[in-house]
């Protein structure tokens, strides 16, 4: 991890420095390695709404298993688009281990950047345990004490340090163990795509259970219109079938 070690210590020099990273949240920032937030389709029925919009091609009211494969096939390479710019440095259609140790640590120095901007007050690159509000923030203050390996009331330079470089090697595990199917430690694409593949099959399904109340793989305007019906006839209890 030496790496990650020059990454982290220019990370506390600028904290040090009163170097401010802007507010915000004290979590990895984009650990969330698949996001689903898609660009649609501009295509827009008015026979339904939202999400489902999307998947009604030729806006007829009725979404087919075909729309739903094409439309699903498009998102599949939506998330491989994003998931390789991301993380595939030299765009070769492949991520290494070194590619993604880089994403991860850059990752963790804007953890730590964004912790000392907010926490440590006095600019020496350390948080003290009076430099912790008592309120606020929505973090977990108990756990953010746990920083504090020695327990001397001072979360340290090297004890940040330590903690930045288990949060990216944390990252990079969940990461390999998610993509890395053969554990060669390379995701390769079709093992990309197998996870982005189970994505959009699992939000078709889900799309499906709620909506194809005669199970014909369509979803019509009048099945979402019965489960809306039956949502709100029994609020707080899902939908009846």
């Amino acid at each position: 991890m030496k790496t990650a070690i020059t990454v982290i210590a220019a990370a506390l020099a600028l904290g040090a420095m009163n170097a401010v990273a802007g507010p915000g949240s004290f979590g990895t920032g984009g650990t969330n390695v698949c996001s689903t937030n898609l660009v649609h389709t501009n295509v827009v029925s008015t026979n339904f709404f939202g999400p489902l919009s999307q998947y009604d091609l030729d806006g007829d009211g009725t979404i087919t298993s075909s729309e739903f494969a094409t439309v699903g096939a498009n998102m599949v390479q939506e998330l491989e688009s994003r998931f390789l710019a991301k993380y595939d440095a030299n765009q070769d259609g492949t991520v290494t281990s070194e590619e993604a140790l880089a994403v991860n640590q850059a990752i963790a120095e804007r953890w730590l950047t964004n912790l000392l901007a907010h926490f440590d007050l006095n600019g020496d690159g350390s948080i003290s345990t009076n430099e912790l509000p008592r309120f606020g923030w929505g973090y977990d203050h108990s756990s953010l004490a746990g920083l504090d390996l020695n327990g001397d009331g001072v979360i340290s330079g090297d004890e940040l340090v330590v903690a930045a470089e288990a949060l990216a090697d944390d990252l990079q595990e969940r990461l390999l163990a998610k993509y890395d199917a053969n554990q060669d430690g390379t995701i390769s694409p079709e093992e990309s795509l197998a996870i982005q593949q189970g994505i959009i099959d699992a939000r078709i399904q889900g799309i499906l259970a709620r909506y194809d109340l005669n199970h014909d793989g369509n979803v019509t305007r009048a099945e979402v219109n019965t489960v809306l019906q039956n949502r709100f006839r029994f609020p707080g209890g899902g939908f009846h079938r």
